[in-house]
């Protein structure tokens, strides 16, 4: 959709320095392009750092209608404890909106799951990556069992979000889904990895008591219980559009737990063009974009929003 003349008509400053035009909370200002936005000149506001910011499309040229672009990136899962298995890196979502002077939005960026720890009877888990709203948040997760060197799973990361308005679940318009925590490990059996954005959690080693000892990736979806025994606990889910779930729990004493899934991308259907991409593990979705700047990398990494908007010369 080309824009025109409809360009938003200054930039406005990171950190509360804003003109009439475009206000935000936090974030920095670049100059950029990309074939995403037909490689248009850009002002690009960025934000990485976990929590809640605002964007406000305040006064546009011409009709007043125009086009944002949005790249977002999601938090990644923590480690599982004692050597456990990798969290999962974040996924990727891109969407372009079209926008009217007075439209304001929420950017909640996904904070990184917790490392699980390691020969921590009863305890140990990871704790949950937060985006600081109320939806697509990552699950903390599960303990140790109470006897012998178990260990904890490591937390899921959250899903970054852009609301349309106020940060209620109808108003999404984009997620990027945060990567599922690593299971914890045992010594007589490896433990599973993370699910990246968007992807199933790993299952837990079967090589030292076969299948019944084996660990699945489909876990229940509560994060905060523990195995019985000397088992370790599985990763929790990632957040996003909809949550991954925890690592399920190995089925034997002395054996690795399952990486929990990650959370799902998501792009509402009225966007003007969209693409999502899974993590795939400890690759990042879209590890290769030129805006990415390392957010989502494994083991608690944190996600990363973009918004592009061409300005009034």
């Amino acid at each position: 959709m080309p824009i025109g003349t409809n360009k938003i008509m200054q930039m406005g400053g990171g950190g509360g320095d804003s003109t009439p035009y475009i206000s935000a909370s936090g974030g920095s200002l670049t100059q950029g392009s990309h074939s995403d936005a037909d490689n248009l000149p850009l002002t690009l506001h960025t934000w990485q750092s976990s929590g809640v910011s605002t964007f406000s499309v305040n006064d546009i040229s011409g009709t007043g209608e125009g086009v944002i672009y949005v790249w977002a990136w999601g938090g990644a899962g923590g480690n599982g404890g004692q050597g456990g298995a990798g969290g999962g890196s974040g996924g990727f979502a891109f969407g372009s909106f079209g926008v009217t002077a007075g439209q304001s939005f929420r950017v909640a960026v996904g904070g990184g799951g917790g490392n699980g720890s390691g020969c921590y009877g009863c305890w140990g888990a990871g704790g949950a990556g937060s985006n600081g709203s109320s939806w697509c948040n990552g699950g903390q997760g599960r303990y140790a069992g109470c006897r012998g060197c178990s260990a904890g799973g490591g937390g899921g990361g959250a899903g970054t979000v852009l609301y349309n308005g106020t940060e209620a679940f109808g108003n999404i318009w984009l997620v990027a889904g945060g990567g599922g925590g690593g299971g914890g490990r045992e010594g007589c059996g490896g433990a599973g990895q993370g699910g990246g954005g968007n992807q199933n959690g790993q299952g837990g080693s079967c090589s030292a008591g076969g299948g019944s000892c084996c660990a699945q990736g489909g876990g229940g979806v509560g994060s905060n219980g523990r195995p019985g025994g000397d088992r370790s606990g599985g990763g929790g889910g990632g957040g996003g559009y909809a949550g991954g779930n925890v690592g399920g729990d190995p089925g034997c004493d002395c054996h690795g737990a399952a990486g929990g899934g990650g959370g799902s991308n998501f792009v509402i259907g009225s966007a003007l063009s969209s693409r999502t991409a899974a993590g795939n593990y400890g690759t990042t979705g879209e590890s290769g974009h030129p805006f990415r700047n390392n957010a989502g990398n494994r083991n608690g990494g944190t996600g990363r929003m973009v918004i592009g908007y061409e300005r009034q010369a």
